[in-house]
């Protein structure tokens, strides 16, 4: 079929197949004149004429497939940041002529493995979602073996590192600074915070941030008030009892670090039938997409997981199609959304 259609184009425009073939593969080649590459591109708009991508492929030695890596010891799909980071991703590859091959996660979670290494050799680049299985070793060890095997590749979420990579992400660190001021301003002053795990990059960064702006109020984030859950509902029903018992010294607020964090909360209010803000307030960094479901309404910052994910798959076929151009380093803007729970 597409080799019809290229012979109608240069039988009509009255050139080669060779010369239309380099035309539209091209379209800044001097081997065609600037006059038959525009009664060229005239005609093949003109018949509809679409690329064969595998034949595009071949001719550009490249598999045109892009590899997606993602830490994690749970079915990714059930996942509501990977399902949408998934979208933004796939939104890209359509639009440029790419499709994506998923990696699933062996060995040592959190990064990387050798095996997956190797498999991506089949891929012209690779995307790598940190996500809660990922220390700062574990993907500063992943960037590492990359580099070392050459694969291009672009990286979302969670790093915080000074490597020069293809990085997509937020600012974590403002996120915990804008949630202080927030609270603070609305008359909170004992804030407790709920994570997952004190190595993840994310606590580390957010909790600098409410450090820092607690510390700006005068106030001090203590470390009794601070829980990490191990992702663990029980975990977490436990520590905001021990919260909740403390009747001089309870927080008037949490602030819970993701959303599957402020699932929990939710859960445990429900249980021990609190109510938000009655009688506690409630903040979180958060993904629209899961978030979007509560109620009441969470008050939160949203990450554009959508958006990140278009542009992390940009970044990496942008460092395939032109490699001299060096890695960018991209923080996305969060945004702001009351809801009725502070």
């Amino acid at each position: 079929m597409a080799a019809s259609r290229l012979s109608d184009i240069a039988k009509r425009a009255g050139v080669s197949i060779a010369a239309v073939s380099i035309a539209l593969n091209d379209r800044n080649t001097t081997r065609v004149s600037a006059a038959k590459r525009d009664l060229i591109y005239k005609i093949a708009d003109e018949l509809s004429y679409s690329p064969n991508e595998l034949a595009k492929a071949l001719a550009e030695k490249r598999s045109r497939l892009l590899g997606l890596v993602v830490p994690m010891r749970d079915p990714i799909f059930f996942n509501q940041f990977i399902a949408q980071a998934l979208s933004g991703i796939q939104s890209t590859l359509m639009k440029r002529g790419y499709n994506l091959l998923i990696f699933s996660p062996s060995g040592r979670p959190g990064r990387t493995t050798r095996d997956q290494i190797l498999e991506s050799r089949f891929t012209d680049g690779l995307l790598f979602i940190n996500t809660r299985s990922c220390s700062a070793r574990d993907i500063n060890e992943t960037i590492h073996e990359l580099n070392e095997a050459k694969i291009r590749f672009a990286m979302m979420n969670s790093y915080y590192g000074r490597a020069p990579v293809n990085y997509v992400g937020v600012d974590d660190a403002a996120i915990g600074e804008a949630a202080i001021r927030y609270l603070v301003q609305r008359g909170h002053k004992r804030i407790a915070f709920l994570s997952g795990e004190s190595t993840l990059p994310t606590h580390i960064h957010l909790l600098q941030g409410l450090r820092r702006a607690m510390i700006d109020f005068g106030l001090e984030l203590k470390q009794e008030h601070i829980g990490c859950t191990h992702y663990d509902q029980t975990q977490a029903f436990s520590i905001m009892d021990g919260w909740f018992a403390r009747k001089k010294d309870r927080p008037t607020a949490i602030f819970a670090a993701d959303d599957t964090l402020l699932v929990h909360i939710y859960d445990y209010m429900e249980a021990r039938r609190l109510s938000a803000p009655g009688d506690v307030a409630i903040l979180a960094r958060a993904n629209s997409a899961n978030a979007g479901g509560l109620r009441p309404r969470p008050t939160a910052f949203f990450i554009p997981v959508f958006e990140m994910g278009q542009l992390a798959a940009d970044m990496v076929i942008d460092a395939i199609e032109k490699p001299e151009r060096p890695p960018q380093r991209v923080l996305l803007p969060f945004t702001f959304s009351a809801g009725n729970t502070t």
